[in-house]
């Protein structure tokens, strides 16, 4: 009798669990359930503790079912099968699936890019010490993060990427110059959720600090980062790098090469109507905004808890350059039709800017890149 008791109640808390880890960090789950914020950042504080519990309960109840014939044959294969479903695909699909390379990502020579790149696709830059390297939408993706471990022209820097929202952001992978070893464990509210694995706890992309700090706590620094076409990229940039993520060929990797396939085609599947409709893959983001219709790209910048966006077309029409007040400061946002590429810079001069270029060089003289522009 307390072997059944044992048996079932492993049964029912390896089901529990098993549909919480599911629910929460499943990903495509977000279609079609109501998946909270708050829950998915429990579970990714929790993990090892919820897979601990799913697969103990499933090994508990297979263990009492095999030495004491308790529970039912059926019932038990079944539940633990689901159990271990559950906790198999959300944790393939994001340690395999997604692979991190926060270190280990590849760069290619602009000649060997162009094989792989349109002259027309958008690509979100980063540059230091005259090293530039582009991130191609379709290429970042997938890992959602990219960076080596010599860095950025000598400077601890990463690419941070959110496919949902189109979001490019370069950081500095540290905080309170603490190293962080990211990985990309989430989404939620159409924005990255990365888990730092040293204190399991969740870094939303967009804020860049430790849930547990709160969205104005210590956080990684971020880069300045900058869309532009490929074609600008190799113009401006001839010596660039460009981070591409190649499928290991078939001879080379049979397994990972299907498996990669697979996945690219479910990406394409969900992305394409979702960056082509105004409707929501997953419905959750809190409010609305009805000034601009659904999904049109902004470039936007916070500076002193103050932010402002603004989209290409607007900044075009006013003869390719906008000065602002935002935050206490002057910015300037310019789009330069020779590299295709529109940025914000500070202007920390009296008078306004009139005449500038894609490098910055202004009639107030040389200007930086706002590091915030997302």
């Amino acid at each position: 009798m307390i072997l059944e008791f044992i048996h079932w109640a492993a049964l029912v808390v390896a089901a529990i669990a098993g549909f919480i880890y599911f629910r929460d960090l499943g990903d495509v789950t977000q279609m079609v359930m109501n998946v909270t914020r708050r829950g998915i950042i429990n579970t990714i504080r929790y993990e090892t503790l919820i897979i601990g519990l799913a697969l103990g309960g499933v090994a508990l109840a297979l263990g009492t079912h095999f030495l004491a014939q308790a529970g039912y044959g059926f019932a038990v294969y079944l539940i633990s099968a689901a159990v271990v479903f559950m906790i198999a695909f959300p944790y393939v699909w994001l340690r395999v699936g997604l692979r991190n390379q926060q270190n280990t990502a590849t760069y290619y020579s602009v000649e060997e890019a162009t094989r792989y790149v349109r002259g027309e696709e958008s690509v979100v830059v980063i540059e230091n010490n005259g090293v530039a390297r582009a991130h191609p939408n379709y290429h970042i993706k997938r890992p959602h993060l990219a960076g080596t471990p010599d860095g950025l022209g000598g400077k601890n820097v990463i690419m941070t990427y959110c496919a949902l929202s189109h979001l490019g952001m370069g950081y500095v992978p540290e905080i309170d110059n603490e190293q962080l070893d990211l990985e990309v464990i989430a989404q939620h509210a159409n924005n990255l959720i990365m888990k730092d694995k040293a204190t399991g706890e969740p870094i939303q992309q967009v804020y860049g600090s430790r849930e547990r700090d709160g969205k104005n706590g210590p956080q990684m620094q971020p880069w300045p980062t900058f869309r532009m076409t490929f074609a600008g990229f190799a113009k401006a940039y001839p010596h660039g790098q460009v981070f591409l993520n190649k499928i290991p060929a078939f001879k080379k990797n049979p397994i990972l090469n299907i498996f990669d396939n697979f996945i690219e085609g479910v990406f394409l599947w969900a992305l394409v109507s979702h960056h082509a409709e105004q409707s929501m893959m997953m419905d959750t983001l809190e409010r609305e905004d009805d000034r601009l219709p659904r999904k049109t790209l902004v470039w936007g910048v916070n500076v002193n808890g103050e932010a402002a966006a603004f989209t290409e077309k607007f900044v075009r029409d006013n003869e390719n350059l906008v000065n602002v007040t935002v935050g206490g400061r002057n910015l300037v946002f310019y789009y330069s039709p020779e590299f295709e590429s529109l940025g914000a810079y500070y202007n920390d001069a009296a008078n306004k800017v009139t005449e500038m270029n894609f490098w910055g060089e202004s009639n107030n003289g040389k200007l930086q890149r706002v590091e915030t522009l997302q």
